[in-house]
Formats: C-alpha cells, structure tokens, sequence
C-alpha cells in the first residue's frame, strides 16, 4: 500500500474569524492547478462548514477532515476545476 502524498500547501488561518479564513483558502486555491492538495487548519467555530459549503460550491473534494491542535480542525482539500 502505497502512503498518500502529502499536501502542496500549508494554510494555517488560527485566530483568525470568519469570513478571513475563507477568503484565504480561496485565494490560495485559485494559485494551485487541478488535483493538487491544500491542507487548512483553522478554529473559529463557523470554520468546518463554511469550508464544506466552500469545496461543495466550487468543486473541490474535501478529502479528509481532523482534530487539529487545541479547538482547531484541519481540512485536506483536492483542488478541483470547473465543471
């Protein structure tokens, strides 16, 4: 079994309050080609689903979900294209 790469990028958006994480990850992905992985840890409380709604909208695959340090979560995300 081969062991899963690891992300392109790193976004760390910590003490940071919605809508700043979002604008953040959006930014970052629209520099990140098709297929490439952006790893977001976040811990404001509306952080988890506004990125679900995100990836959902614009057709990025969340490819897994975790506890991150402290109250934080953090989010590995295929970069996906236009449909």
């Amino acid at each position: 079994m081969t062991k899963p790469k690891g992300p392109d990028l790193h976004l760390n958006v910590s003490g940071m309050c919605c809508p700043v994480p979002l604008i953040r990850l959006a930014a970052s992905v629209k520099t990140m080609a098709v297929g490439q992985v952006v790893e977001v840890i976040g811990n404001d409380p509306l952080f988890e689903t506004s990125v679900r709604h995100f990836c959902q909208a614009n057709n990025h695959a969340l490819l897994e979900v975790a506890p991150g340090e402290g109250h934080g979560v953090r989010m590995r995300i295929g970069v996906g294209g236009e449909e």
